[in-house]
C-alpha cells in the first residue's frame, strides 16, 4: 500500500517531476495549437477567446470536488486518472481532426488538467514536508513543468507545419500517455491521514480572507489572468506577422526558458526582495510589463525579449503563491485549499479572454494586450498596498 511518507521521498519527487515535464509538453503543444487550428477552420480572434473562456467553465466548477477527491482518494490516483482520462479525449481530434473534436479535447483536457495540477501540487506539500524544503520542491517541480513548456510549443509548431493537425494531436496523446506511465511508478499515495471533512463554503470564505492564503490566491489569478491572455493571443500576434508555426512556437517557448532558468534562484530572489510578499507583488509587475510590451512591439525579436520578460515572472509567481496556500493549512484540508486556488484561477480563464475579445476584434490586439497590462498592473498596486499592512495576529 502507498503511504504519504514514503521511504525515498527524492525518488517520488524527480518521478513525479519528470512526469509533469512530459505532461506539459503536450499541454503546452495543445495550448499552442488551439489559437492556431481554431483560426484555420474559421474562428477569429474574439471566437478563440470565447472558445478558451467556455473551456474554462468545467474547470472551475470540478476545482473543489476535485480537491476534495485528492484528500479522499490520494493524490497519485487523482493525477493517473487526469492523464488517461486527458488521453482518451484527445484521440478522436488526432483521428479525425475538426472544429468540433478541437473544442472537445479542449475542454475535457482542460477539466482534467484540475485533476493533475491539484493533485500534483498536494503530493509536492507531502514530498517537501514544510517550510523552505517545500518551497525547494514546488521550484523544482515548477522548473520541470517549465522545461517541459519550453519543448512543447516548438514541437507543435514543426508537427502542424510539416504533418498537420492529425498527427500533431497524436503527439500531445503521446506525452499524456507517457505521463501516465511514470506517474504510477510513484509510490506516495498523497492521501489525507485521517477523516476529510465535508467542504463548506464558509470554510472556503475564511480561507480567502486569511491574509497569507489570500495574498497567493490575488497573486495566482492575476499571473493566470496575465498567463491566459498569452497563451491566447500571442500566438494569433505572431501569425499576424507571416511568422511559419514553427517560429511561433520557439517565441512563445522563451516564456518557459525564462521560467526555467529564473526558478532555480527562487529563494535568493525571494530574500533579496524582502520575503514571499514582496516577491509576489514584483512578479505581477514583470508580466504586466511583459504585456504591454508584446503588444506595441512591431518586430518577432522584440516581443521575443519581452515574452522573457513576462516569463521570468510568471515562473516566480505559481510556486510562491502554491507553498504560501500549502504552508498554512492542515494537511486534510490541502487538497481543498489547492482546489479554491485553482477555482479562482479558472475564474480568472472564464473572464480573462471574453473580458476584450471583442476589443481584439474591433480595435486590434494592441489596444487588448494594452488594457490587460493596465488590469495586471492593477493587481500589483492592490497587492503592493496590501502586503504593507500590519500583519494581524491569529
Amino acid at each position: 500500500m502507498a503511504r504519504d511518507r514514503p521511504a525515498d521521498p527524492r525518488r517520488d519527487l524527480a518521478l513525479l517531476s519528470v512526469a509533469s515535464a512530459v505532461a506539459m509538453i503536450g499541454w503546452s503543444m495543445l495550448t499552442l495549437l488551439l489559437p492556431l487550428l481554431a483560426l484555420r477552420y474559421g474562428a477569429g480572434a474574439g471566437g478563440v477567446g470565447v472558445l478558451v473562456a467556455g473551456a474554462a467553465l468545467l474547470p472551475l466548477w470540478l476545482a473543489i470536488p476535485i480537491g476534495r477527491a485528492v484528500d479522499r482518494w490520494g493524490a497519485r490516483r487523482v493525477v493517473a486518472i487526469g492523464f488517461a482520462g486527458t488521453t482518451v479525449a484527445l484521440l478522436p481530434m488526432a483521428i479525425a481532426p475538426s472544429l468540433t473534436w478541437l473544442v472537445v479535447a479542449f475542454v475535457v483536457g482542460s477539466a482534467l488538467q484540475n485533476a493533475f495540477i491539484i493533485g500534483a501540487q498536494a503530493l509536492i506539500a507531502v514530498l517537501g514536508a514544510a517550510g523552505r524544503r517545500r518551497e525547494a520542491a514546488y521550484g523544482w517541480w515548477t522548473t520541470a513543468m517549465a522545461a517541459g513548456q519550453v519543448v512543447g510549443p516548438v514541437l507543435a509548431g514543426v508537427a502542424l507545419d510539416l504533418y498537420g493537425a492529425g498527427p500533431a494531436i497524436a503527439g500531445v496523446a503521446v506525452a499524456t500517455a507517457s505521463a501516465l506511465g511514470l506517474v504510477l511508478t510513484v509510490r506516495a499515495g498523497g492521501r489525507a491521514e485521517s477523516v476529510v471533512p465535508p467542504f463548506r463554503w464558509a470554510a472556503g470564505v475564511a480561507l480567502v480572507r486569511d491574509r497569507t492564503v489570500g495574498i497567493a490566491l490575488l497573486t495566482s489569478g492575476a499571473a493566470v489572468w496575465a498567463m491566459t491572455v498569452h497563451a491566447t493571443y500571442v500566438p494569433i500576434h505572431l501569425e499576424a506577422l507571416a511568422l511559419s508555426s514553427a517560429a511561433i512556437g520557439a517565441v512563445v517557448s522563451l516564456r518557459s526558458v525564462a521560467a526555467v532558468v529564473v526558478r532555480p534562484f527562487m529563494a535568493q530572489v525571494t530574500a533579496r526582495l524582502g520575503g514571499r510578499e514582496r516577491t509576489a507583488a514584483f512578479t505581477l509587475v514583470a508580466m504586466a510589463a511583459g504585456l504591454a510590451g508584446i503588444g506595441v512591439s512591431p518586430s518577432p525579436w522584440a516581443i521575443g525579449l519581452w515574452v522573457v520578460l513576462f516569463g521570468a515572472g510568471h515562473g516566480l509567481s505559481q510556486p510562491i503563491s502554491m507553498a504560501m496556500v500549502a504552508d498554512r493549512v492542515a494537511a486534510r484540508e490541502r487538497g481543498a485549499a489547492l482546489g479554491v486556488r485553482l477555482m479562482l484561477n479558472w475564474l480568472a480563464q472564464v473572464v480573462a479572454p471574453v473580458a476584450f475579445a471583442f476589443v481584439a476584434e474591433r480595435a486590434g490586439l494592441v489596444p487588448m494586450f494594452v488594457v490587460h497590462a493596465v488590469v495586471v498592473a492593477a493587481a500589483a498596486v492592490a497587492l503592493g498596498v496590501w502586503t504593507r499592512r500590519p500583519v494581524v495576529a491569529d
